[in-house]
């Protein structure tokens, strides 16, 4: 008989108030979780398996001692630190998601993670509505779907996210990533130009603003036709001067599929935006406004480093380990990038399997750090505490 996974449970997400757990490989029964020092304290039933759950209300900008027992999980004290509170009143709540890879049958670099037998509604659209499902009970007043949408662009993928988005119960904006345009595809599909006609969508083509309470939201469309990795250089005197033209007080959101590469190695595959476009981006972003936020996918990983008075981050994928969404707060004085796993027991169950792609690397390596995922940006860049400019945060903290 095989051995399950042994019992394990961490922090994968902090906020000023809140702080996210995920656990793999306890039994059914009920599952203890208190905060020292504090009321907070629950009793959950849980299913065998991974799984999540968000303790709320807690002090904002304190260290924190969580203690864990029940089911098969000797007791565990944890640490985790809220983040501070941001100044001034909350004035937006934005999430976005990325690589739904809607139509995807599997992964891996060579695609051996599937699932048997093939379930009726395959993983990326289960996890998709779950993620949508999250975000809207985390209160989001709009959601970005940041490229990848489609697998390899066919129709019936397109009227799967149609289908999703005609459903959410908040505006949702999307930019095309290199899968949505399916250039290795032989099936005849759509473009996201057509796709956006056919369905209605709302779509960067290539440059999209709008101005919610607080922010400058910009979204891009980096594809570049027949290629793989992403461009900027065309339109970054539009993304530039949109954003010397936000409120100096506010916040300036990009979002855009391909990561800014921090470097000229690349830090692996796939490629994104080549380091010299991208660095000239980040440098005039710096220069017209103070709390400018750059955020992409295409990697499924979470890194984030600091160029020139910007923060750049990528955000991991619905569908595979370890299966997220993040959100954007707007305050006064601030924003704030937290990053939460899609609760749905059912995609837990999958993304948890995904986490021995590259040959097992992929627990360690998709996650990031706490750091990397959650954060806030009251200043420029340069002055958050924790971070070196130019420096991408890589290793993992995740349990595994």
């Amino acid at each position: 008989m095989t051995a399950g996974p042994k019992p394990a449970i961490s922090v994968f997400a902090v906020e000023d108030t809140a702080v996210q757990l995920t656990w793999r490989g306890l039994s059914a029964g009920e599952l203890h979780l208190s905060v020292d020092g504090t009321d907070v304290a629950v009793g959950l039933e849980i299913p065998g398996g991974p799984g999540v759950a968000v303790l709320d209300g807690l002090p904002p900008g304190r260290d924190l001692i969580i203690r864990a027992s029940g089911s098969t999980l000797d007791r565990v004290a944890l640490t985790a630190r809220t983040l501070d509170r941001l100044p001034g009143e909350e004035l937006t709540r934005l999430a976005t998601i990325n690589d739904l890879h809607l139509g995807a049958r599997s992964f891996g670099h060579q695609g051996t993670i599937r699932e048997h037998p093939v379930p009726p509604v395959l993983h990326p659209e289960r996890c998709a509505v779950a993620a949508f499902a999250d975000v809207a009970d985390w209160g989001a007043d709009r959601l970005v779907v940041k490229g990848d949408i489609t697998n390899k662009g066919q129709v019936e993928q397109w009227r799967a996210y149609a289908t999703l988005v005609d459903a959410a119960p908040f505006p949702v904006d999307a930019l095309p990533g290199n899968h949505d345009r399916g250039y290795w595809e032989q099936r005849p599909g759509l473009l996201p130009e057509q796709a956006t006609a056919a369905f209605g969508l709302a779509m960067a083509l290539p440059v999209v603003v709008k101005d919610l309470p607080g922010l400058r939201l910009v979204l891009i469309d980096s594809t570049t036709a027949g290629r793989n990795r992403g461009h900027v250089a065309s339109f970054t005197a539009e993304v530039v001067a949109a954003a010397r033209d936000a409120d100096q007080f506010g916040s300036v959101l990009v979002a855009l599929h391909h990561q800014v590469q921090p470097r000229r190695a690349a830090e692996g595959w796939p490629l994104g935006v080549p380091f010299e476009e991208g660095r000239d981006l980040l440098e005039r972003l710096g220069a017209v406004h103070p709390r400018v936020l750059v955020t992409s996918g295409h990697t499924h990983r979470h890194r984030r480093w600091d160029h020139a008075g910007v923060t750049a981050t990528q955000v991991g994928s619905t569908k595979d380990f370890p299966g997220v969404w993040a959100g954007y707060v707007v305050h006064e004085g601030g924003i704030r990038q937290l990053v939460r796993r899609i609760s749905d027991p059912g995609c837990l169950a999958w993304t948890d399997q995904t986490r021995r792609a590259a040959l097992g690397a992929w627990r360690w390596i998709a996650p990031g750090r706490l750091s990397s995922r959650c954060f806030n940006l009251t200043g420029s860049a340069g002055d958050q505490p924790g971070h070196q400019a130019g420096l991408p945060e890589v290793i993992g903290d995740h349990d595994g």
